[in-house]
């Protein structure tokens, strides 16, 4: 049995789970994110689980899906997104000093996404896939032979930064993300980037302005139940958003040639989100017979997907699966 971690920003999930993936126990908790809490706050609520559960469980391992970008060999993760606290903390060693010495795994939230399809899900049928996972930002990952691809500083298969739009009068005012307090400030310093573009954060924040409204007030079934009143500002923006999403796709592919690109995230399970980018692939597609090949679809796990690709992961790393 392992005990799994999926840590975000606002929540930290849980489960017990086996081999298999079957869930045993499932649970969630208010992340360690607010002001004055730090690292210590973190492991005290991972030790309080494990502590919990180590007599009704045989637990071999603890495997952890987190942001950040992460040195899975070493257990050490660099950036930590929100979690700023995590910057250069070697984690991996730090539960296990505290959970009897357990064995843990750590990996990339958006990269236990991809684990997760190329498991068990709709990416588990071919070599080589691409893991796009819309939400508050972007995250993303490469699959190869069904391993995530690192590249030389874990950040392979990192889109929220890649550039469109910009121009040379704009590389002066460049300001770094992660110096900046707020996701709106986030988005609104660097409009040119995937995250600002494609994210449900940056519609979000998009349709906040039209509206008037404060960005946490707007959500994406918010968004979904004006359009489906007929506001044509708001489908004009969607529209929008698809279709940005679907360069994204084709640049993707051009790139790396995956066997399929899958698109995840809360807002995957729309239906009209999917065939909206679809339709925009398709149309890009006439391009050029090179993109002959290329295959968009959806996830098929969602909100458990962190959950299971961690498990893959703490099995890859340890079990050489």
């Amino acid at each position: 049995m392992y005990l799994v971690f999926d840590i975000g920003g606002t929540f930290v999930k849980y489960a017990i789970m086996n081999d298999n993936g079957d869930i045993f126990e499932n649970e969630k908790y208010p992340a360690p994110s607010g002001i004055g809490q730090g690292i210590d706050d973190l492991l005290e609520g991972i030790e309080n689980k494990y502590r919990g559960f180590k007599s009704s469980y045989d637990i071999e391992g603890i495997a952890i899906s987190l942001p950040g970008q992460i040195d899975v060999e070493n257990g050490i993760v660099y950036g930590g997104g929100i979690l700023k606290y995590l910057d250069k903390v070697k984690l991996g060693e730090l539960i296990s000093n505290r959970c009897d010495g357990l064995r843990v795994s750590l990996e990339n939230d958006g990269k236990c996404a991809a684990l997760c399809e190329a498991w068990l899900g709709n990416a588990s049928d071919v070599k080589n896939a691409y893991v796009l996972v819309i939400g508050t930002g972007i995250g993303g990952g490469m699959i190869i032979d069904h391993h995530v691809h690192h590249g030389s500083s874990f950040v392979a298969g990192e889109v929220s930064y890649t550039i469109d739009n910009m121009n040379r009068s704009q590389v002066d005012s460049i300001q770094t993300a992660e110096t900046i307090e707020g996701l709106g400030a986030t988005l609104d310093s660097m409009p040119y980037s995937m995250s600002a573009r494609c994210a449900t954060g940056g519609i979000c924040l998009k349709v906040s302005k039209l509206k008037g409204m404060d960005i946490k007030d707007v959500s994406g079934e918010l968004i979904y139940q004006w359009v489906s009143e007929g506001d044509a500002q708001i489908a004009d923006i969607v529209e929008d958003w698809y279709f940005e999403i679907a360069k994204a796709c084709v640049n993707i592919y051009l790139i790396f040639n995956p066997d399929t690109i899958l698109i995840g995230g809360g807002i995957s399970a729309q239906p009209l989100f999917i065939e909206g980018i679809k339709k925009y692939v398709d149309k890009l597609k006439k391009m050029t017979y090179v993109l002959n090949n290329l295959k968009v679809d959806v996830c098929k796990y969602r909100n458990r997907s962190n959950l299971y690709g961690a498990v893959m992961n703490f099995k890859q790393l340890y079990y050489n699966e």
